[in-house]
């Protein structure tokens, strides 16, 4: 964590006295990076700063100086028994001072050790790895864990790593900065371009906590074709609306990139749902309405408390859809998940599944009320397939429901299997037109 300390004013004046000597001394014109010392380095990197001045002044006063740098944030505290960080700093601060040298931390919690030559005996590298690792150094420990220069021969190298700290730095106050900013901005922006990552999961579910969702709901009917050729809404889908709300508020994102991410974001989105119908328990005292839930969120707190917001009297009429992804990833929850609903009064839908599922899927051993097959275009040429036209016409027919229904083709093969019930934009126009 970076610590905010004040600036303090001798640090400013250094800096403008060394840019100014380096100019000035035996008529030497000035190095650029001594110029972006003092223009770029953050004021409040008051550590980091205070670190590269003292090496450029030894540097400039040509004092044999032994610098060690301790990566201590990359040992791991049970690694030779290095132990929590504040401990072996403690350890190795006392071991300068008893040693005639200086311990400098850097804002990530790596330290360098510095000692004039006078001090800097040749043991006090492998000495200082054992204060660090107390049960025990090896070869590799040298290696990875420990950086050793010599003033002024390694001043450049020195320099340099200097600056590595300064990057870190800065890299942890933009991070900083970008969790202070709210993640509405953060998904208008560059930053949220490109496939859905676990950042942008994560930005678009502390969205979804902010944003009023109820414009974003939307509704859909279930309709059953009657004997008379008339279509008649029997169930009603409510939903979030994905590609709207995406629309306004994360529109650089493609959230189909990654499907188990998008997995997570559906499940997000559904508990958003619950959250929200939670507040409108009048939603369900019309008609039978049906709800996404994915099996994650039956199982937890929040389906708890939109069980208690919904009078027991009603539950009978509200169908919980479960996608079927969730069957393939955990059949023993999904199946404890249908059991609990049933227990609770509600009704239970297994949802998407697809026509190339079907010979795979006894479905009728499942305590479901429907089955939602998709029938979308892409699907219709599987409806004709004769393995899954087998398995459907093994199925309760009242149980089935075609939905994504947006070509002829399937809803054909659904009239002509006996199906009754189909949801989708081709239906929606039937009903209208009737």
């Amino acid at each position: 964590m970076l610590h905010a300390l004040p600036q303090r004013g001798k640090n400013r004046l250094e800096v403008f006295n060394t840019v100014v000597n380096a100019k000035n001394a035996n008529n030497r014109t000035m190095r650029k990076w001594e110029v972006e010392d003092a223009k770029v380095i953050p004021s409040d990197l008051v550590r980091e700063q205070d670190f590269i001045l003292k090496i450029r002044r030894l540097h400039r006063l040509a004092e044999p100086t032994l610098v060690i740098n301790i990566p201590l944030t990359s040992i791991e505290p049970g690694h030779g028994g290095r132990g929590p960080l504040e401990e072996v700093q403690e350890r190795l601060k006392s071991f300068a001072q008893k040693s005639g040298g200086d311990l400098v931390e850097m804002a990530n919690g790596d330290v360098f050790l510095v000692w004039p030559e006078a001090n800097a005996v040749e043991a006090l590298p492998d000495w200082v790895m054992n204060v660090v690792l107390p049960d025990g150094v090896t070869p590799e420990d040298m290696a990875r864990f420990r950086l050793v220069y010599r003033l002024p021969a390694d001043y450049s190298a020195l320099r340099e790593r200097a600056y590595h700290y300064v990057e870190l730095s800065r890299e942890a106050a933009a991070a900083a900065a970008a969790a202070e900013c709210p993640a509405s901005q953060l998904l208008q922006s560059e930053t949220a371009r490109g496939p859905l990552t676990a950042w942008g999961a994560d930005q678009i579910e502390k969205l979804l906590r902010d944003i009023d969702l109820h414009r974003y709901l939307r509704t859909q009917p279930v309709y059953q074709r009657g004997d008379d050729a008339l279509w008649r809404p029997v169930l009603l889908e409510i939903y979030m609306g994905v590609n709207d709300l995406k629309l306004a508020h994360f529109p650089k994102i493609d959230i189909s990139g990654s499907d188990h991410l998008f997995l997570e974001l559906c499940q997000t989105i559904d508990q958003r749902l619950l959250v929200e119908l939670s507040g409108h328990p009048e939603i369900f005292d019309g008609p039978n309405v049906s709800l996404n839930v994915s099996v994650p969120s039956v199982m937890g707190t929040t389906f708890a408390r939109f069980a208690r917001a919904v009078p027991a009297t009603s539950r009978g009429a509200v169908f919980c859809e479960l996608n079927c992804a969730d069957l393939w990833q955990d059949f023993a929850m999904t199946i404890n998940a249908m059991e609990l609903l049933r227990r609770e009064g509600f009704r239970v839908v297994i949802d998407n599944v697809t026509p190339d599922m079907l010979p795979y899927l006894n479905l009728s051993l499942f305590n479901a009320d429907y089955i939602k097959v998709n029938a979308s275009k892409e699907n219709a040429g599987a409806l004709e397939d004769s393995r899954v036209r087998a398995t459907l016409s093994t199925l309760p027919r009242e149980k089935i429901i075609f939905f994504r229904c947006d070509n002829e083709q399937a809803l054909n093969a659904g009239l002509d299997l006996g199906v009754a019930r189909f949801q989708g934009w081709l239906i929606d126009d039937l009903a209208r037109k009737q």
